[in-house]
């Protein structure tokens, strides 16, 4: 049950498709308990979904109803624009699109893709979403003739999903999500169908807790600070 926050963050995470949250959800859920304002924000609406078998426009539904579960079950927003999927590009078009929402939802904490190539993050969408979001948080702070939304220019944290070592953003930061693990499954739960046979909630339950391990709790969610300008305020 989510509590009445006097002075909530707004906490922002930005991926290429729909699902892509899977190692974000506690985080998530941890800021919409504490009465944080929360969205999600996907590029593409993930109409190449390859375990969905119908087509584009059907697999766009099936997933915008996913978004519209999930909501009801995080108490977050889902927003799904329209890049197409398995053809994000980094451009200022695309960075200005997603600028907007940021100047709409003014983010205090951005949660988005890492650039490792490994597993599935090496998809380019994945890796370009990273670039883009980078690029809206400069492009947010512009004054555009054409927008009728002001400029966002305070402080913002910007923090990416954890994956494998960095030595130049150094070790990796732990949130505790031991609380949230039910919700967590809850979420995977919705998106079954579009992981086909893949068990991705046994592959995040083995994340959570080696993370967890690492954290000294029994399941966690890691991430990397990218410093931008500073690093207040904290993801927690």
């Amino acid at each position: 049950m989510s509590i009445k926050n006097k002075n909530p963050l707004n906490v922002v995470v930005v991926f290429a498709h729909p699902d892509d949250e899977a190692g974000v959800i506690g985080t998530m859920a941890n800021h919409c308990e504490k009465g944080d304002n929360v969205y999600a924000i996907f590029l593409t609406r993930g109409e190449n979904a390859s375990s969905l078998c119908c087509s584009p426009e059907e697999i766009m539904e099936i997933r915008a109803g996913h978004a519209r579960k999930i909501e009801k079950i995080l108490g977050a927003e889902y927003r799904l624009l329209d890049l197409p999927d398995s053809g994000v590009q980094p451009s200022v078009e695309n960075a200005k699109k997603l600028a907007e929402h940021f100047k709409e939802i003014k983010p205090d904490i951005i949660i988005t893709w890492t650039q490792s190539e490994q597993l599935g993050i090496g998809h380019p969408d994945h890796r370009y979403t990273y670039q883009i979001t980078l690029d809206a948080i400069s492009y947010m702070r512009y004054k555009e003739k054409d927008s009728k939304l002001e400029p966002h220019r305070a402080v913002v944290s910007l923090y990416t999903n954890y994956f494998d070592y960095n030595p130049t953003l150094g070790k990796p930061f732990f949130v505790d999500v031991t609380n949230q693990f039910n919700k967590i499954m809850q979420v995977l739960e919705v998106y079954s169908e579009a992981y086909g046979g893949w068990p991705v909630n046994k592959y995040i339950e083995a994340q959570l807790t080696m993370n967890g391990r690492m954290a000294g709790v029994k399941y966690a969610e890691a991430f990397h600070k990218i410093l931008w300008r500073t690093a207040q305020p904290y993801l927690f």
